[in-house]
């Protein structure tokens, strides 16, 4: 059996001892993809990837705290960083591995923005399968990386009406984006990107029906379900406006 990964093992220590300590961390990312779905690599090896960063996400009041309790394990603190984002966002590294740690505050920002407050106590140890698959989705700018995430994530889960450690609530996904059309616009166009990745690579064609299926069924709900006011009127102005925004690495 192959070694847990280094990222996967410091992810877990930082969520079990802050949990420990009454402070809600969640891992999202790389990591929490290898938590939750790295069954999947043995049968589709092509799936498999090694995190080499951590991402989390905590609740803004607990920012200090957190903290503290991360310079307690030595890991440290990017001080300029978190003085310019600390509102919103925290980095630290662990300094004998170089490893970079990513800690976002109740809300997570990429492409689109994502509120998570309301979810860390909802599922442990990473955030809700459904928020998981949600974070890729978003991605405007998708990576091969990314996609082959959703394709485990996917594998790995059935699309249900529930968080749980085998099914993801397609309700979740109906709700974010059925409030804001930019998100349901990029998630909708993912979709079909994944699709298209899928019948494109032939090591993942016993696999195929399975996560085309599962596509097709997120699909179909993400669309068919009722749109809010803000909703209609934003799809009004359509493409002319961009409608996700374009991050800026953080080295």
């Amino acid at each position: 059996m192959p070694s847990v990964p280094q990222t996967v093992e410091l992810g877990l220590r930082i969520v079990n001892s802050s949990e420990e300590k009454g402070v809600p961390v969640r891992l999202l990312g790389g990591v929490a993809v290898y938590i939750l779905a790295s069954a999947v690599y043995p049968k589709v090896p092509s799936l498999s990837r090694i995190p080499k960063d951590i991402d989390l996400v905590a609740h803004a009041k607990d920012s200090s705290r957190l903290t503290s309790l991360m310079e307690n394990m030595g890991i440290e603190a990017d001080k300029r960083f978190n003085a310019l984002h600390g509102y919103e966002r925290l980095m630290f590294r662990e300094p004998s591995s170089g490893t970079r740690i990513d800690v976002f505050l109740d809300v997570f920002r990429e492409s689109h923005v994502i509120n998570l407050k309301d979810r860390l106590e909802v599922f442990k140890p990473t955030i809700p399968p459904s928020d998981l698959l949600l974070t890729k989705l978003q991605i405007w700018s998708i990576s091969e990386r990314d996609i082959k995430d959703i394709i485990a994530l996917l594998l790995k889960f059935k699309v249900g009406s529930s968080d749980s450690v085998s099914e993801l609530d397609a309700n979740r996904l109906i709700s974010l984006t059925s409030n804001d059309w930019g998100l349901y616009k990029t998630v909708i166009v993912n979709l079909s990107r994944v699709t298209d990745y899928v019948k494109g690579h032939g090591e993942l064609a016993e696999i195929s029906g399975e996560v085309i299926g599962k596509i097709n069924d997120i699909r179909f709900k993400v669309e068919k379900a009722p749109k809010s006011i803000k909703w209609r009127l934003r799809s009004l102005i359509g493409e002319r406006v961009k409608w996700y925004e374009e991050p800026e690495e953080v080295s």
